[in-house]
C-alpha cells in the first residue's frame, strides 16, 4: 500500500483566485441569453463539470440549442476572461512547501484541460504541478468523490496521507469522502462545510500544516 502523500487543490476559487471572473462568466452567459442571473444560483454551480453546469441551466431557465452548443458557448466565455486570473495570495509558497517535503501535487477541477493547462503555463505554476484530473476525466463530478478517487490513483497517494484544499461545499464533500484531510478555503465568505472540514481563511494555515506534517 502506498504511503506516499497528496496535495490536491481546486482551481477555480482556490489555486485561482478566478471566482469573480467565473461570476462574470455566468452572468454574461446567461444575459446572452435574455436571462437573469443569481447569487444563489451561482453558488450551488460552483463545483459540478461545465456541462452539468450547462444542463442546469438549460433546464433552470429553458435554453434555446443543444447542451453541446451551449457548452461550447460558456467555454468561449469562459477562455475570453481566463487571462485576467492570477493565482490566489500565499498558494505558490504552500505549493513550493509541499514540494520541498517531497507531497506530490495534483489539481483536481471541473475545468478544461487545455485551460487548466494554458493557465498553469501563464502563471508558471506548471511546473510544480504532478497530476491532473479535469472535468473531462470523470463520468461525475464533484461532490462524487470520484475526481479525487481518480487523482489519488494517478498520483500514486494515498488518502490517509494526503490533503484537499476546495473553496465551495461540493468540491469539499468530493475530497472528504474520498478519505483526504479537507481544507475549505473560504477567502470568499462562510460556507456551510461538511462535517469533518477544516475552515482556513488563508493559505498560511495550510503552509503551517504542511510543515508540521514535515517529519510525520
Amino acid at each position: 500500500m502506498s504511503t506516499s502523500r497528496g496535495l490536491f487543490l481546486d482551481l477555480d476559487g482556490t489555486l485561482a483566485d478566478s471566482l469573480d471572473v467565473m461570476r462574470r462568466v455566468y452572468d454574461r452567459f446567461l444575459v446572452h441569453f435574455g436571462c437573469m442571473a443569481s447569487d444563489d444560483e451561482f453558488n450551488s454551480l460552483n463545483g459540478p463539470p461545465l456541462k452539468e453546469v450547462v444542463r442546469r441551466l438549460k433546464a433552470t431557465h429553458g435554453l434555446p440549442g443543444d447542451v453541446d452548443a451551449l457548452v461550447a458557448t460558456y467555454q468561449t466565455f469562459i477562455a475570453e476572461a481566463y487571462d485576467d486570473v492570477e493565482p490566489s495570495l500565499g498558494v505558490r509558497d504552500v505549493m513550493n512547501i509541499a514540494k520541498e517535503g517531497q507531497w506530490v501535487i495534483g489539481v483536481v477541477t471541473s475545468n478544461d484541460e487545455r485551460l487548466t493547462r494554458r493557465w498553469l503555463e501563464r502563471t508558471g505554476l506548471d511546473g510544480l504541478v504532478d497530476v491532473m484530473v479535469c472535468g473531462g476525466d470523470v463520468k461525475v463530478g464533484k461532490p462524487s468523490p470520484e475526481p479525487y478517487l481518480l487523482a489519488l490513483e494517478r498520483a500514486g497517494c494515498a488518502a490517509e496521507y494526503s490533503v484537499g484544499v476546495e473553496d465551495s461545499a461540493q468540491g469539499s464533500q468530493s475530497a472528504q469522502s474520498a478519505g483526504l484531510k479537507t481544507f475549505g478555503y473560504e477567502v470568499h465568505g462562510a460556507v456551510d462545510w461538511p462535517r469533518g472540514v477544516t475552515p482556513v481563511q488563508s493559505f498560511d494555515a495550510i503552509a503551517a500544516y504542511l510543515k508540521g506534517r514535515a517529519h510525520a
